[in-house]
């Protein structure tokens, strides 16, 4: 088959196109979630919200609804949990991955037969993401860059001094419980292109390697934006060229980014010295 052939093909279209959106809003979520050190957070709501799709595979309905429920519900629950001196914000996110699991180990119990839609929830599959699918991320995508339009400064500020977000009175506690519900959705978005396990892959990973590249907050944005979107695109093209799992052909080759920027920043750094 021509390369361009590829494009062509309805759901590799549907999974370009999501990808796009989804590194987007990763991509601007990652920024404000990784300097704020609760990285873990991808992955404890993943992975906690697999209670909600095991509650949806349970009672026969569509598992994605409730998923985003229980996504959005432990989102803010943690930012209210951040609020707290004598609850610290990993421990936390460690009792939501634990419990949630664990729910979710025991509700698919009394689910019988084989399950075969669990493991695409799991790790992805490229051929479940649906024309719906994406009207629904669409609407997500303009609602995300139209509240972060209107939450811009006081996301920078609290992120990078929170203190003196304090001091200016800026409104950092509503900030908060957009950027983790926000997020906590997000994740969930991505579940059918990456899957549980893997989708915390675009909310770090694009992040950290445009860290080892960019010098201003900026800069540094925008190459989050392009490793994020760069990588998602190939990943996909390269899963289906090879026939590969796309989620862990997308996590692996930014892994392989992340590593390449990583050690041109210490040769880099080497050099100048």
């Amino acid at each position: 088959m021509d390369f361009f052939e590829l494009f062509s093909i309805p759901f590799i279209i549907r999974a370009l196109i999501g990808s796009v959106l989804l590194s987007i809003i990763f991509g601007l979520f990652g920024t404000f979630i990784v300097p704020r050190r609760i990285s873990f957070m991808a992955d404890g709501i993943s992975h906690a919200s697999l209670l909600g799709i095991a509650f949806g595979l349970f009672i026969g309905t569509y598992p994605l609804i409730y998923a985003f429920l229980v996504a959005a519900i432990f989102g803010f629950i943690l930012a209210k949990v951040s609020e707290s001196s004598r609850i610290t914000e990993d421990g936390f996110i460690g009792i939501l991955l634990t419990g949630g699991m664990s729910g979710a180990l025991i509700l698919l119990s009394f689910v019988p037969g084989y399950k075969p839609e669990l493991f695409s929830y799991l790790f992805g599959n490229i051929l479940s993401i649906e024309w719906m699918d994406l009207y629904i991320l669409a609407a997500f995508f303009v609602i995300t860059l139209v509240i972060l339009y209107s939450q811009w400064r006081p996301l920078v500020m609290s992120t990078m001094h929170v203190e003196l977000a304090q001091v200016l009175r800026m409104p950092i506690k509503r900030t908060r419980y957009f950027l983790f519900v926000g997020t906590a959705i997000a994740l969930i978005a991505g579940v059918k292109l990456l899957g549980v396990i893997l989708v915390s892959a675009l909310l770090i990973t694009p992040v950290l390697t445009a860290n080892q590249i960019g010098t201003t907050f900026k800069s540094t944005l925008i190459l989050t934006l392009i490793i994020g979107t760069l990588g998602s695109i190939v990943g996909i093209i390269l899963s289906y060229v090879f026939d590969i799992p796309t989620g862990p052909a997308i996590a692996l080759l930014l892994v392989a980014m992340f590593t390449v920027s990583l050690v041109y920043s210490n040769l880099f750094k080497n050099i100048k010295v």
